[in-house]
């Protein structure tokens, strides 16, 4: 496996990104980085090229830019403005040289694949399509993150929306926590039964306590990854962001060494 570091642990961060980066990138733990950005605006070309300069010139690669598109509101009138979201995650990409884009498909809460809204469902996956359209002309994919209360937290849920949008360049970043118990799966499972289209995957150092399955289910399924497919890249997504960066990415690599090497591991706690 290619272990990538998200952003989103430097999120409370004042100083530029690449400075907070610097000592993730001495680590020499880290393949790749995953770009976490909500507000698309803060980042602009020349940003961009120095954070792609200062990736290549460390050999870190940088496969996915995450930001909140496929966050549809109910009232089903933002189309416009997520499409002209996804427009400029595409262009922040191409500077960038990724090659994939995160997407919530839904995660409004009340609404996910145990619970569908048809008429919401339809508006979510007409959306889905778009984006898919748009990202196709520059060549680029869409990973819609299999996140607990979205339309793709089931394998039933996955797998028909992976249908219903029905373009090619349309997969799934792979997250476990508690959904493969709604799937009446371990972690194992879930990832066979969508790993035709798994694209790239995260995992959370802490709070491992969000579901009990969590250490179980990655324990199991990160030899095999490792064994089986040593291109696959696996983020360390510290949503917390409640340490210094570096040490969010020193944690998260221990973490998925142990997992990998089978060792027994502690439930990690927050700080």
């Amino acid at each position: 496996m290619k272990l990538c570091f998200n952003t989103i642990a430097c999120r409370n961060m004042q100083e530029p990104l690449v400075k907070s980066l610097e000592p993730i990138a001495e680590l020499g733990s880290y393949q790749a980085v995953e770009l976490w950005i909500p507000d698309v605006s803060t980042m602009n070309r020349a940003q961009a090229q120095e954070l792609a300069s200062f990736c290549l010139e460390k050999n870190l690669d940088l496969p996915i830019v995450t930001g909140m598109l496929g966050v549809l509101r109910l009232e089903m009138d933002d189309l416009k403005e997520q499409l002209e979201l996804c427009r400029k995650l595409s262009k922040l990409a191409e500077w960038l040289g990724a090659r994939l884009l995160r997407a919530f498909p839904g995660y409004v809460g009340e609404i996910t694949s145990r619970n569908p809204d048809p008429e919401y469902y339809s508006y979510v996956v007409g959306a889905f399509k778009e984006f898919c359209r748009i990202l196709a002309d520059s060549g680029l994919s869409l990973a819609s993150e299999t996140h607990r209360d979205t339309f793709v937290d089931t394998v039933s849920g996955a797998l028909k929306f992976l249908e219903d949008v029905g373009e090619t360049n349309h997969g799934f970043i792979l997250q476990l926590g508690i959904v493969p118990r709604w799937s009446g799966m371990d972690g194992v499972e879930f990832y066979r039964a969508l790993s035709k289209n798994v694209l790239h995957m995260h995992l959370h150092p802490y709070p491992w306590q969000e579901h009990e399955d969590n250490l179980p289910n990655y324990s199991k399924l990160l030899p095999i990854l490792e064994r089986e497919d040593p291109g696959f890249y696996i983020s360390v997504e510290n949503c917390e962001a409640l340490v210094p960066p570096v040490e969010a990415a020193r944690q998260g690599a221990e973490l998925i060494s142990k997992l990998v090497a089978g060792e027994k591991v502690p439930l990690p706690e927050n700080p």
